[in-house]
C-alpha cells in the first residue's frame, strides 16, 4: 500500500516506485500486489485485511501513514511492514532498516515477525512519539511555507525553527508520571513509545518491547540550547543533556496547568500536539501509556529486542 502523496513518490515519480518495489520484492512475497492510493489508503487497507488474500500489509508512506495503517492492523491476524517513503522514517529504522528505500527493499525480504509494543495516547495509537509545543508548531508552519518535495518539505522545516526560535513559546501543562504530579513549563514535552537513546541512532527507541514511556522535557529554547542539544545528540548523550528532563514511566497524564482539569467531568480544551509526525488537536487531560506486544511487524534481526 503507497501513498502517492509521500515525499519520496513525490520525488522519483509512482510509476519509478512502483517498478522498484515490484522488482525487489516479488521474489519474496508471492503473490505481491502494489497499490498506489491517493492520500488516504485505508479503505484499501481494510479490504486487504479482511479479504484474508495475503497475510503481510506492506505500507508505503511516512510515519503518519504508517501510523494509520497499523491502527487498522492491530488485533488483526495480518503481519505489517513500512517501508521508508517518507522525510524522517522514524518507524522504519526503529524496526532495523535503512531509510535509503533499495536498501530497505532488500532488507525487507529477509525481515521476520516480531510482536512490538505500540503507544496510545487517549485510546489513539502512536508508534514512534508523540509531542507538545515547539514540534507541532513546526509542522503546522511548514505546512504553511509548503513544499513540493522531500528535501523542499526539510528546507521548510528549517525555516520554521528559525521563525519559531525568534518567537519562543512556552507549553504550560500539569504531567503526572504514575503518580507524581508536576507542573511543567516548557518549549518541548516529548512523549515516545518506549524511552529513547539507541547507541547508534539516539532519536530511536532502546527497545521495542520495554513496556514504558519516554517523557522529555526541553529545558528552555535558544540558539545556545539548540547547539547543546545538537552535540548531546551526536555523544548519544540526550537522557544525561543538561537541557532536557528525561524521565520513563508507565502512565503520563498531561493536562493543562491546573489540577482542577484532571476532575472534571466535561472535556477540557484540546492540546495542539504532532503525533508521528501527524498535527492535531487533542482532548485535555491526555492520557498516554503503552500497549506492550500488541502489533506483530516484519523487523530485522539487528532490531533490539
Amino acid at each position: 500500500m503507497i501513498n502517492r502523496k509521500s515525499g519520496t513518490v513525490r520525488s522519483r515519480g509512482a510509476d519509478a516506485v512502483r517498478q522498484l518495489v515490484e522488482e525487489r520484492l516479488a521474489l519474496r512475497f508471492h503473490p505481491l500486489t502494489v497499490i498506489l492510493a491517493d492520500g488516504d489508503i485505508l479503505p484499501e487497507v481494510r479490504r486487504a485485511r479482511d479479504g484474508k488474500t495475503h497475510d503481510v500489509i506492506i505500507a508505503g508512506g511516512g510515519d503518519g501513514t504508517i501510523t494509520s495503517v497499523a491502527s487498522e492492523l492491530l488485533g488483526s491476524d495480518r503481519v505489517m511492514a513500512a517501508l521508508p517513503l517518507g522525510t524522517m522514517n522514524l518507524f522504519v529504522q526503529a524496526l532495523g532498516f535503512t531509510p535509503v528505500l533499495e536498501e530497505a527493499l532488500d532488507q525487507l525480504g529477509t525481515a521476520t515477525p516480531k510482536d512490538i509494543d505500540v503507544g496510545l495516547a487517549n485510546d489513539q495509537l502512536f508508534l514512534h512519539q508523540i509531542s507538545f509545543g515547539l514540534q507541532p508548531r513546526m509542522a503546522r508552519l511548514r505546512e504553511r511555507i509548503g513544499y513540493s518535495s522531500r528535501f523542499t518539505k526539510m528546507l521548510a522545516a528549517v525555516r520554521a525553527v528559525i521563525v519559531l526560535a525568534a518567537r519562543p513559546k512556552m507549553v504550560r501543562v500539569l504531567v503526572d508520571a504514575d503518580g507524581e504530579m508536576r507542573r511543567v513549563r516548557t518549549p518541548l514535552l516529548i512523549i515516545s513509545n518506549n524511552p529513547l537513546g539507541r547507541s547508534d541512532k539516539p532519536a530511536l527507541p532502546v527497545s521495542l518491547k520495554a513496556g514504558v514511556v519516554g517523557l522529555y522535557a526541553l529545558e528552555r529554547f535558544s540558539v545556545a540550547t539548540v547547539i547543546r542539544l545538537g552535540l548531546d545528540y551526536l555523544g548519544n548523550r540526550i537522557g544525561r543533556s543538561p537541557v532536557v528532563d528525561a524521565r520513563t514511566a508507565g502512565k503520563v497524564v498531561v493536562a493543562r496547568a491546573s489540577r482542577r482539569l484532571l476532575r472534571r467531568t466535561r472535556k477540557a480544551r484540546g492540546l495542539l500536539a504532532s503525533m508521528d509526525g501527524e498535527v492535531l488537536v487533542i482532548d485535555s487531560p491526555v492520557t498516554v501509556t503503552v500497549k506492550p506486544k500488541a502489533l506483530r511487524v516484519l523487523a530485522r534481526s539487528s532490531e533490539p529486542s
